[in-house]
């Protein structure tokens, strides 16, 4: 159990390409951090720089304050669980999981206590004789971790080692693999661009764009409120609102948009002119014509089993909601109905990525 810091750490490769612009982060003893992010944003190679396969072209690497930036892999006590798992095809699942305690030329004793400890954590044991081809996807992929956890590393990193599982083992696969952390304390960073995983499974998120953190915190806290217009687009879905300033008051920003005056929250008072404000699709909510605080006109609606979600033509533009399937009667398509929410729930943001 570790505390790992990122400071300054950058990566540029010729001709002056900056796959990682600058990077601070500190990841406490025992916590799950996510580095969430589309193709090319720069969280791959961030992963690789901390885990010493790539060389930074700048900033540091500590590991409880011990800078271990140029040191070689081998040396940084961190265990790496790869996307394509990397299980050697021609060992059983033992001989797996032993190798990297035979190259530490631990005692024979030692490295079947670990094997057996490590087999147990991920629920394998059993499958000692079979071989990676003999495997479904999920114990290959727990093959791959049990085979980290023997070394027993000071801060597992976890690159995509989900991608290949389907939807559903790829869920039950979040719960065993949290848990497990948890139960361990093991310091942990896991790379991924799949926001179901990050929400699920960390403490903490660093969203990344153009080789930056573009918003870090909490799940909750990067999905409800976030500071950045990108973090609303690119997690979850949003309903993208413009309008312009009237005013403000002690609580609310008064916007005018359409034909219709709304309140915002007061969180910038510095807002003037034509603005941006974004809500959830969950958080608003459909109600009778009279009662709603717009009415608009069902345009479309998807039935998804848990939930509806509908597509409104309204005075604020096209609106997406969120419905949970609660078996009664469902508005319609060219249906008329209200539409109202949370004030609170109404959000401006900044247009630009932090950090950059």
């Amino acid at each position: 159990m570790s505390t790992l810091t990122l400071r300054g750490l950058a990566k540029t490769y010729a001709p002056n390409v900056r796959a990682v612009k600058s990077i601070d982060l500190e990841v406490q003893s025992g916590e799950f951090v996510s580095l969430l992010g589309s193709s090319g944003c720069g969280k791959t190679t961030t992963l690789q720089m901390v885990a010493g396969f790539v060389a930074p072209t700048a900033g540091q690497v500590l590991l409880d304050g011990r800078d271990v930036t140029y040191l070689e892999p081998d040396k940084r006590d961190m265990g790496v669980v790869f996307q394509s798992y990397a299980l050697f095809p021609h060992m059983t699942v033992t001989q797996n999981v032993r190798f990297g305690l035979e190259m530490r030329r631990l005692p024979e004793s030692e490295i079947k206590e670990r094997v057996a400890e490590a087999l147990s954590m991920v629920r394998l044991a059993g499958l000692d004789d079979r071989y990676p081809s003999e495997l479904s996807g999920g114990q290959r992929q727990r093959v791959a971790i049990a085979r980290v956890l023997a070394i027993r590393p000071r801060v597992l990193l976890l690159d995509e080692p989900m991608s290949n599982l389907d939807a559903k083992l790829r869920g039950e696969m979040h719960v065993e693999l949290r848990g497990l952390q948890r139960r361990l304390g093991i310091t942990t960073i896991l790379v991924t661009h799949d926001q179901v995983e990050a929400m699920t499974m960390s403490d903490r998120i660093a969203v990344m764009a153009n080789g930056t953190i573009a918003e870090l915190g909490t799940p909750q806290e990067v999905y409800d409120i976030p500071a950045t217009e990108f973090a609303f687009n690119f997690l979850g879905q949003s309903n993208t609102i413009t309008g312009k300033v009237l005013g403000h008051d002690d609580s609310f920003t008064q916007v005018r948009v359409g034909s219709s005056t709304i309140n915002i929250p007061q969180r910038n008072a510095g807002l003037a002119g034509d603005v941006r404000f974004f809500i959830r699709p969950e958080r608003l909510m459909l109600t009778s014509p009279e009662t709603g605080i717009i009415t608009g006109r069902v345009a479309t609606r998807l039935f998804l089993g848990n939930t509806w979600t509908y597509e409104i033509d309204s005075p604020l533009g096209r609106l997406r909601v969120f419905k949970v399937n609660t078996r009664g009667g469902q508005p319609q398509e060219g249906d008329q109905v209200g539409i109202k929410w949370n004030e609170a729930d109404m959000q401006s943001a900044s247009e630009e990525i932090a950090h950059v």
